[in-house]
């Protein structure tokens, strides 16, 4: 079975949702996907870009919204692949740096398990 890992974003403080959401969804999501040791150890890597009004939306209907900006989630094979991509040499000259860009790294959270797809409307409807 895989792992996955979840991390949730936050922007600097001084730049708008917005431009959170371009850097890290076009720039950085390029940058990141072209490095050598994500090829090699991630398995799939996808992005969530938080829909403020959406957002709004289900505050007002009483639900509390977590307060991210984005959550990104990595499957890879192992742990240890996962925690290779932080230590990359080219990470560490590329990707690394560019995250300083958009993001507020103090404040990232992660979560790390396996998924169990309980409901799939493709396959169980």
């Amino acid at each position: 079975m895989t792992i996955r890992t979840v991390a949730l974003l936050k922007r600097r403080p001084d730049i708008t949702h917005e431009q959170f959401i371009e850097r890290w969804g076009q720039n950085h999501a390029k940058i990141f996907t072209s490095l050598d040791v994500t090829k090699r150890n991630i398995i799939r890597y996808s992005q969530l870009h938080v829909n403020l009004q959406h957002s709004k939306t289900l505050n007002q209907a009483g639900l509390q919204v977590a307060s991210f900006d984005g959550m990104v989630e990595m499957e890879v094979e192992n742990l240890d692949d996962f925690l290779a991509i932080f230590t990359d040499e080219e990470f560490l000259k590329i990707g690394s740096p560019d995250e300083d860009n958009f993001l507020d790294k103090t404040s990232v959270q992660v979560i790390v398990g396996e998924a169990f797809v309980k409901f799939d409307r493709a396959r169980d409807v």
